[in-house]
This record gives C-alpha cells, sequence and structure tokens, in this order.
C-alpha cells in the first residue's frame, strides 16, 4: 500500500491473472478491485487483459457457463471503480486459448496496429496471396495478419478480411473495417513498386534482368516441401509434411481457425531442430498440391508467412519458378518498408 503510487505509475498495460481454482475468490476479487482502483489513480489510460487460467481444469460441460459467470463479476469490478475499456480471456496452457490471449495482447503493444493492418493487406493483395501473416520473431505470437477471399464467379473481385481499407481505384467488396487510418497516395504509388507478381491485376510486370539468376531449384520430386535450413534429422521431413497438412487453401478456402497456434508450434519446434544441427533458423518453403507458404525472416522482430495457391488467374504454377521468386523478392522488397510501422523495442 506505501508503495502504490510507485507500482502503478505510468502503466501502459496491466494483465492480472485470475486462478479459477482458487480457495478464496472473493478476497481475489477484493484485490483486483484494488489494483483497478490504483490503475485508475495513476495510470488511467491504461489498456487491462484478465486471464481467467487453468480453464482446463473446469468439466467441459460447465466451462462455458463458468466462464462467463467469471466474466460478469469481472466487469462488474471494473464498471465499479469507473474502468470501461478492458478485455477478458479464458484460458489453459493445454489448448489454443492462450496463445490467442498472448497475441491479442501483443497486438495491443503494436503502435498504429490499425495502418499496420490496412499496408499488410495492400501487400497481401499485391503477392495475390490468399492470406498474409506477421509473426513476433522470438515467440512466433501473431502480430496481424491479411487474408483474401477470391470468388470463382467473380472475374477476379476479392474480399479482404482484416480490418483493410478500400481504396477509390480498386474492384473490392469490403468484408469488414474497423476505421483505419488509410495509406496516402504517396504511400500507395510507393508501395504498388515492390510487387513483382506477374498475375496481379495491380502489379506491373516482371523486368528486373537479375531476377532469372535468383530462382531457386525446384524442390525435389521426392518431396513436397523444400526448407531454406535442412539439418540431417528426419524429423525436419515429418514437421514439412505436418505443415502441409495443418495450412488450408482452396480458392475459396475454409480456415483452421486454430491454423496460427499450429503453425507457431511447427515452426518452434524446426527452430530447435536448426539449433541441434548448429544452425540458424532463416525461413521454409512448404507446398503441396494446392498452395505453397514461404515462411521468412522479415523485420527486425517479425516474420512474416505468405501463403498463395499454386495455380494463379492464368494457370500458372505459382508454387515454383518465376513466380516463387516474384513471391520472395515482394518478401525482400517489403522489409524496408514494414520496419516503420513495427518497433524495435
Amino acid at each position: 500500500e506505501r508503495d502504490r503510487e510507485t507500482i502503478f505509475r505510468s502503466v501502459e498495460l496491466l494483465i492480472y491473472v485470475f486462478d479459477i481454482e482458487s480457495d478464496c475468490p472473493e478476497k481475489d476479487f477484493d484485490h483486483f478491485a484494488g489494483v483497478l482502483e490504483a490503475m485508475e489513480e495513476n495510470s488511467p489510460d491504461a489498456r487491462i487483459f484478465v486471464l481467467v487460467h487453468k480453464m482446463d481444469l473446469v468439466a467441459e460441460e460447465e466451462r462455458e457457463l463458468i466462464l462467463e459467470d467469471r466474466k460478469r463479476l469481472i466487469e462488474e469490478s471494473c464498471l465499479g471503480v469507473g474502468v470501461q475499456h478492458f478485455q477478458c480471456f479464458g484460458t489453459s496452457i493445454w489448448d489454443e486459448t492462450l496463445y490467442k490471449a498472448w497475441s491479442e495482447i501483443v497486438t495491443n503493444l503494436i503502435p498504429n496496429i490499425g495502418v499496420l493492418k490496412s499496408h499488410l493487406s495492400d501487400f497481401c493483395r499485391i503477392c495475390d496471396a490468399d492470406e498474409v501473416v506477421l509473426f513476433e520473431r522470438a515467440t512466433f505470437l501473431v502480430i496481424s495478419h491479411a487474408q483474401v477471399k477470391k470468388d470463382d464467379d467473380s472475374k477476379g473481385h476479392s474480399r479482404l478480411t482484416s480490418g483493410e481499407e478500400k481504396y477509390p481505384h480498386e474492384d473490392v467488396n469490403e468484408v469488414a473495417g474497423d476505421g483505419d487510418e488509410s495509406t496516402t497516395d504517396k504511400d500507395k504509388v510507393q508501395y504498388a513498386q515492390i510487387s513483382t507478381s506477374p498475375h496481379s491485376a495491380s502489379s506491373p510486370p516482371i523486368n528486373d534482368p537479375s531476377l532469372e539468376e535468383r530462382v531457386p531449384s525446384p524442390a525435389s520430386p521426392g518431396g513436397n516441401a523444400t526448407l531454406s535450413t535442412n539439418p540431417s534429422n528426419t524429423n525436419n521431413q515429418q514437421l514439412a509434411a505436418k505443415a502441409s497438412n495443418q495450412i488450408a487453401s482452396s480458392p475459396t478456402p475454409q480456415f483452421d481457425t486454430h491454423r496460427f497456434e499450429k503453425i507457431s508450434n511447427i515452426v518452434k519446434q524446426f527452430k530447435l531442430s536448426c539449433g541441434k544441427a548448429q544452425s540458424q533458423f532463416q525461413g521454409m518453403d512448404v507446398r503441396n498440391s494446392k498452395f505453397t507458404a514461404f515462411i521468412d525472416a522479415f523485420t527486425a522482430n517479425t516474420y512474416i508467412m505468405v501463403i498463395v495457391s499454386n495455380t494463379g488467374q492464368h494457370g500458372q504454377d505459382w508454387g515454383n519458378g518465376t513466380q516463387k521468386a516474384a513471391t520472395l523478392m515482394n518478401i525482400q522488397k517489403a522489409r524496408s518498408h514494414f520496419e516503420q510501422f513495427i518497433p524495435r523495442g
């Protein structure tokens, strides 16, 4: 109590964890109310996240009901001291809930996240990708993602689904928007020059004479994955095959809602394999008959994943040759552009 002002002054973000199996929930909520009062007095603009943890210990048939009851009590406590803005998550270490909560928290730490989402959506469209995802480098938590849905009967029209902005010159049907700040005309012109996609309607043709030299060798006929770091460990092939099964793709894909956590676990396991072979993980390409997933180091604090369907609008094999090189070059050219939106600290 004596150090209350010192502890709670200038706080930007508070994470409070409730144990669902606590023996004294009343005492827990009294302490929580005291923390909220201190936050309102010393850091009224702080973002507050509340985790109701160990939800796996609750019987599955009662889990949702008990979580809703705890959320109600938490809301009453917050509103009782004047806290209006908070988020609450039910979490467990045994499923995807904790990963999802931490990803949401990390996203809230990014300044100008709306602008970042807008530029990521633009990058997704320029690459003619199905989905683009930004992961935090150390934890592989999701920072942001953009998804494009291609309708067979829409003659190339697409929908962006991550809070993206619709520019006047684009024929885009907007699914969701959160009022994010849009890019300037100068940004659009500069950013459009990144693209070297041969079949993106808004992209200039490939005219880099050195591009042909950058085209990687095709994947070997016996495998469906090409890894940029390939320790001599048979487990790597299993990880790559598992990755190709976990990342969904189709002209109108039905994405797995838990795909980010699954992909994160796959990549972290592969990074461990690289470490055992005294190699450093840079990136990986995973390919099957329907799509190619490119995962590569991006900015100083992020990795990027680009998912593209293997058959382009004009029948190109998008996972190989010049088309593959175009995607990798887009990633390379976009790095410096995205550095300005993602803090290094």
